[in-house]
C-alpha cells in the first residue's frame, strides 16, 4: 500500500517538475540566487520585483493551463482555498426594533477576537521592533534571495495596494465632506477637496521631515498607537432606542449577529492595528545592520504608515463627525427641540415679552423676517399686519392668545402642534402611496411602509411572495426624507413608539384613502390619551373596507437552515425582530380567491419572512 501511493506521488511529481515550466523557473531561480546576492540595496532588486510578476502573467496569457501545470497547480489551490472561505460564510441583514431584548442568536465575535490578537501581537512587537526587516536581510544570500525576493514582491504589493486605497479614501472621504458642509458643486468642490488633499499631504511630509534623522517613522507608531485608542473615546452617535442595523455571518449556515456599530468599532480597530504592526515590524532601528539596506522599502512604509496615520485619526474624527450630526440632524429616533416661530409684528412683541414662559413650555422661540421652511419649525405663531404670505404656509398658524392666556401653555402648543402635524403627514403618505401604487390587480402583494425608520430610504416592495431568491427590491418613489422632512418623521417616530407599531405592511388591494383612515386612528390615538397602552386590532374595528393584524417577526432561532448546502452568498433575513402591522383588504365575504396575509392566530411566517428578506437588506442612511 505504501509502495503504491509512493509511486502515485513520484509520477505526479514527474508530470509537473519534468516539463519546460519547471525548467524555466529553474533557470529564473538560478540567475536570481546568482546575481541577487550581488546587490547592495533593495532598489537594486526593483528588476527582480517586477520581472516575477510579470512573467506569470505572461505565462497564464500566452500559454495554456494544462501545458503549465505548475500555474494550473497553483490557480486551483488558491481558487479552491477562496471556495472554502465562501462556503464557511452566510450573510444576513435585519432590523432589530427592540435591541433591548434578549437577543435570540449568538452573537458574532470574530473581529474583536482579531483585534484582540493583533493588539497582543502589537505589544509583543513593540521590544523587538524591526523584526521583519531583519528576517527579511537575513535572507539575502545566495540559497534563499528567491524567498527574499519573493517576499519583497508580496511586501510592496500589499503596501502600493493599501497606499492607493487609503489616499483614495482621503480624496473621496474630503469630497463628500466639502460638499455637505459646504454646498459645494462642479469644478470648485473639486478643486477645494483637491487644496485640502495637498493641504493634508504637506502637514504629513512636515511632520515626517521635522523629526531627527531616523525618527519619524517613530513619531508614525505614536500617532498609530493613538489611533488604537479612539474607539474607546469617540464613539458613533447612536439613537437611545431603536431600530437597530444588525448583520449576521454564519458559519457553516449558523448566524451570529452583530450590529453594525459594533462591525464598524471593531473592523476599525482591527485595521489600525494592522498597520501599527506593519510599521512596528518593518521600522529600522537606529545602529541596525540593516539600516541602510532598504530605501525603497522605508519610503514606502513612510507613505504607508503616514496615510494610515490621516486615515485613521483626522479622517476618522471628521467622518464620525460628519455622520454624528448628520444622524442628531435626521434620524427620526433623536429627540429635537420644538421650534415656535414668528416674524417681526405686534404679535410678535407680546411672544418676546413672554419667551420665557415659552420655553418653560419646552418650545424654542425664533423671531425672523422670513417664513419658515416646514423643517424649520413647528409651529407658526400670527402673522404681521398687512403681510400675506405669498403661498400656502406649510406650517399651521396659532395665535397666541390661544396658548399665552392658557393655564398650561406647553400643553396647547402640543395639541396643536400634534394635529397639524398629523393632518400633513396623512396627507403627504397618502400622496406618495398614490403615486407609486401599481396598476395591476389584487394579487395579494404590498408595500412596506416605515417612515419613522433611519434606515430604511423609502418604500419597498413585496412583488412576490413565492421567490425566496430572487433579487431584493430596492426602494423607489421619493425618499422618507423628502416626502415628509425630519419633523414629520420625527412625529411618526413617536406614534409608532407608543402604538408599538415597528413596520406598516400596506396591501395593494387598500386604497389610499383606507390607508389614511388607519392612520388617523393610530394619530387621534397618539393625540387624545396620554399614555397608550400597545394598540390591538380592535383598535381598528370602525375603519371601512381593511382588516388589520398585528404580527410579531423574531429571529431565527435555529439559524439559516439549508445555506450549509447551498452558495452561501445567498442572503435571508433571519435576525429582523419587529411589530408588524399588516393592512389588507377586507376578504371575511369571500369575493376573492387570494388567501392574502395569514389571520391572527395563524403561524405562517414564510411569506412575511421572504418579504422582509426583501427590505432590509437595502437599508442606508438618508443624507438629507
Amino acid at each position: 500500500m505504501l509502495s503504491t501511493h509512493m509511486n502515485r506521488w513520484l509520477g505526479r511529481a514527474r508530470r509537473v517538475l519534468l516539463t519546460w515550466e519547471a525548467f524555466c523557473a529553474g533557470v529564473v531561480i538560478l540567475a536570481i540566487e546568482v546575481s541577487g546576492p550581488l546587490n547592495k540595496r533593495d532598489v537594486d532588486d526593483i528588476l527582480w520585483v517586477l520581472l516575477l510578476p510579470l512573467l506569470f502573467l505572461f505565462g497564464c496569457t500566452v500559454i495554456r493551463f494544462p501545458h503549465m501545470p505548475l500555474t494550473q497547480v497553483f490557480i486551483e489551490q488558491s481558487l479552491r482555498t477562496a471556495t472554502w472561505l465562501r462556503s464557511r460564510l452566510a450573510l444576513s441583514l435585519g432590523l432589530d426594533f427592540h435591541p433591548r431584548r434578549s437577543n435570540c442568536l449568538p452573537p458574532f465575535h470574530t473581529l474583536r477576537r482579531s483585534w484582540i490578537a493583533l493588539a497582543f501581537a502589537a505589544v509583543a512587537l513593540l521590544p523587538a521592533q524591526g523584526i521583519l526587516r531583519e528576517v527579511l536581510a537575513a535572507c539575502r544570500v545566495t540559497g534563499l534571495y528567491t524567498v527574499y525576493t519573493l517576499a519583497l514582491c508580496l511586501l510592496w504589493t500589499f503596501l502600493l495596494a493599501s497606499i492607493v486605497v487609503q489616499g483614495a479614501a482621503t480624496f473621496f472621504g474630503i469630497l463628500e465632506f466639502v460638499r455637505a458642509r459646504l454646498q459645494l458643486e462642479g469644478a470648485t468642490r473639486v478643486f477645494v477637496t483637491s487644496a485640502a488633499f495637498v493641504a493634508i499631504g504637506a502637514v504629513l511630509i512636515v511632520l515626517d521631515a521635522s523629526a531627527p534623522q531616523g525618527e519619524g517613522l517613530q513619531r508614525c507608531v505614536a500617532a498609530l498607537a493613538f489611533a488604537c485608542l479612539l474607539p474607546r473615546v469617540v464613539r458613533i452617535a447612536e439613537p437611545p432606542r431603536g431600530p437597530w442595523l444588525n448583520i449576521a455571518l454564519g458559519l457553516g449556515g449558523r448566524a451570529h449577529t452583530v450590529r453594525l456599530a459594533d462591525l464598524i468599532r471593531d473592523g476599525y480597530q482591527v485595521a489600525v492595528l494592522e498597520a501599527f504592526v506593519v510599521v512596528i515590524a518593518l521600522a529600522p532601528v537606529a545602529g541596525s545592520a540593516s539600516a541602510d539596506i532598504f530605501p525603497a522599502t522605508d519610503t514606502l512604509l513612510r507613505l504607508f504608515g503616514w496615510t494610515s496615520v490621516w486615515l485613521y485619526t483626522g479622517g476618522v474624527l471628521l467622518a464620525i463627525g460628519e455622520f454624528s450630526r448628520r444622524r442628531r440632524l435626521y434620524d427620526p429616533a433623536f429627540d429635537r427641540s420644538r421650534v415656535l416661530w414668528s416674524v417681526p409684528g405686534p404679535e410678535a412683541s407680546a411672544l418676546e415679552r413672554e419667551r420665557q414662559v415659552i420655553e418653560d413650555a419646552g418650545w424654542r422661540l425664533v423671531i425672523e423676517d422670513r417664513l419658515p421652511a416646514p423643517d424649520d419649525a413647528d409651529l407658526l405663531a400670527g402673522m404681521p399686519a398687512g403681510l400675506l404670505p405669498p403661498g400656502q404656509v406649510p406650517l399651521a398658524q396659532v395665535p397666541p392668545s390661544l396658548f399665552l392666556l392658557s393655564d398650561d401653555p406647553g400643553a396647547v402648543l402640543a395639541q396643536v402642534d400634534e394635529r397639524d402635524k398629523a393632518r400633513r403627514t396623512r396627507a403627504a403618505i397618502e400622496r406618495l402611496v398614490t403615486s407609486m401604487r401599481p396598476r395591476m390587480g389584487d394579487r395579494g402583494e404590498g408595500t412596506f411602509l416605515v417612515p419613522h425608520c433611519w434606515l430604511v430610504v423609502g418604500l419597498t416592495r413585496d412583488d412576490d411572495r413565492g421567490s425566496v431568491d430572487r433579487t431584493p427590491a430596492m426602494s423607489f418613489g421619493q425618499s422618507f426624507q423628502a416626502v415628509l422632512g425630519t419633523r414629520l418623521r420625527r412625529f411618526f417616530h413617536e406614534v409608532a413608539s407608543r402604538s408599538g407599531v415597528d413596520v406598516l405592511y400596506v396591501e395593494d388591494a387598500v386604497t389610499p384613502q383606507q390607508l389614511g383612515d388607519v392612520l388617523e386612528v393610530l394619530f387621534d390615538r397618539h393625540i387624545q390619551r396620554a399614555s397608550p397602552g400597545l394598540i390591538g386590532e380592535q383598535d381598528f374595528v370602525g375603519v371601512q373596507g381593511v382588516r388589520i393584524v398585528l404580527h410579531e417577526v423574531d429571529p431565527e432561532v435555529d439559524g439559516l437552515d439549508g445555506l450549509e448546502d447551498i452558495d452561501a452568498h445567498v442572503t435571508r433575513n433571519a435576525i429582523s425582530r419587529a411589530r408588524i402591522m399588516i393592512i389588507s383588504r377586507d376578504r371575511r365575504d369571500g369575493d376573492d380567491d387570494d388567501d392574502g396575509p395569514p389571520i391572527e392566530g395563524e403561524s405562517n411566517d414564510d411569506w412575511l419572512r421572504a418579504s422582509l428578506g426583501n427590505m432590509f437588506p437595502r437599508v442606508a442612511p438618508t443624507t438629507g
